[in-house]
C-alpha cells in the first residue's frame, strides 16, 4: 500500500510505503510521486515514510530509482525518510544507495513530525542537491 500527497503549502511532498510493494505497485507509486511534484515549486522537500515498508525484490525497485532521478530533475532539496525500529537497516541502506546514485543523500527521522521539524531548519550541509 502507498499514499502520495503533495502540500502546496509548504512546497512538500508526502510519500508513505507500507507493507511489500510489487514492480507493479511501485510503477504506479512512482509515476504518482512525480506527478504529484509537478504541483510543488522547485527546492520542494520529501518526506518518506518508510516505517512497515518490507524491500522488493532488487528488480521491482527499479521505478524507485527512476522516481528519484526524476524528482532530482524537477529541483527537490531535501528529503527525510522515517524510519521506526521495525524499519530494516536493508530499506534504509537501499533508498539511500539509489538517492547516492542520483545525486542526493537522504536524512533520517523516526516520525513524520520529527521529519516536518528536521525540515523546518534552515538548512543541512551535505543533503540539498541544489
Amino acid at each position: 500500500m502507498y499514499e502520495i500527497e503533495a502540500d502546496r503549502r509548504t512546497n512538500r511532498l508526502y510519500l508513505d510505503l507500507t507493507g511489500r510493494l510489487d514492480r507493479d505497485n511501485l510503477e504506479d507509486a512512482a509515476d504518482e510521486a512525480v506527478a504529484a511534484a509537478e504541483n510543488l515549486r522547485q527546492g520542494f522537500d520529501i518526506v518518506n515514510d518508510l516505517s512497515g515498508f518490507t524491500p522488493p525484490a532488487p528488480e521491482a525497485a527499479k521505478p524507485i530509482k527512476r522516481a528519484q532521478s526524476e524528482l532530482v530533475e524537477m529541483g527537490v532539496d531535501r528529503v527525510v525518510r522515517v524510519a521506526d525500529e521495525e524499519t530494516g537497516q536493508v530499506v534504509i541502506n537501499a533508498f539511500e544507495r539509489r538517492s547516492r546514485d542520483v545525486g542526493y543523500s537522504g536524512e533520517t527521522a523516526d516520525s513524520v513530525a520529527g521529519a516536518e521539524r528536521r525540515l523546518e531548519q534552515e538548512s543541512v550541509a551535505g543533503y540539498a542537491s541544489n
